[in-house]
């Protein structure tokens, strides 16, 4: 592996910022992109969503992806994620959370996208209280929910979304992924590492940019080294 002009970044800097900028997942891709279309159109309310599938496969890289197509400029501040280590306590999603979800969108946003990362983590009783905000329905407040369960989630918070499945990435998709990283990183790799991080990534994107990523270290740490 050889080194030239190497740039530090990061596993977002490499997250595709458009729904069609993510590998495979067609269906669901598809699906999200005529919904984006009909909302921005308006034509329909836009939909709670439920994206199920393994870790790393591009559901939040989905839900980043289509709060842009449907927010513009004003995604940054109307889309709000909450992840499993956030604070999402029963106690915080009945007193903070789903009051929230109730106000009205703020600098003349269509609206607020609440995104829920790992939400078969919630307990039934935390899934039971966001209900009222699934419930709402005018259209000022969204909620999309991640899970690499779909058993774990409660059938009222199911049959309240859309639900969409990911599934893992073929070797074929992941190379292409790497193929799209590797000039950004200014860095020349060769087949078998390529091969490596490909065999050891497990069919998740995330971790093929981890590695990728890792690997630029090892390049900038032995360039280093050397002078």
């Amino acid at each position: 592996m050889e080194s030239s002009g190497r740039l530090r970044l990061s596993l977002e800097d490499l997250r595709p910022a458009t729904l069609d900028g993510i590998v495979e997942q067609a269906g669901a891709i598809a699906r999200l992109d005529r919904i984006a279309r009909a909302v921005t159109a308006g034509r329909l309310l836009p939909p709670n969503l439920l994206f199920h599938g393994p870790p790393g496969v591009g559901k939040t890289t989905a839900a980043r992806a289509y709060a842009r197509a449907i927010l513009g400029e004003a995604w940054e501040f109307s889309f709000h994620q909450l992840d499993a280590s956030d604070d999402r306590s029963l106690e915080v999603l009945r007193g903070r959370i789903v009051p929230q979800t109730r106000t009205a969108p703020i600098r003349n946003a269509a609206l607020r996208i609440f995104f829920f990362d790992e939400a078969d983590a919630l307990t039934a009783e935390e899934q039971g209280a966001l209900r009222p905000a699934l419930e709402g329905g005018d259209g000022t407040t969204v909620m999309i929910l991640a899970c690499n369960r779909l058993n774990r989630i409660a059938e009222p918070i199911q049959s309240r979304c859309t639900v969409l499945e990911f599934g893992p990435v073929s070797e074929a998709g992941i190379r292409r992924i790497l193929a799209d990283a590797i000039p950004k990183l200014g860095i020349r790799i060769e087949d078998a590492t390529v091969q490596s991080v490909v065999t050891r990534s497990n069919h998740s994107p995330r971790e093929a940019i981890r590695l990728l990523l890792e690997e630029a270290a090892f390049v900038s740490l032995d360039s280093t080294e050397r002078t």
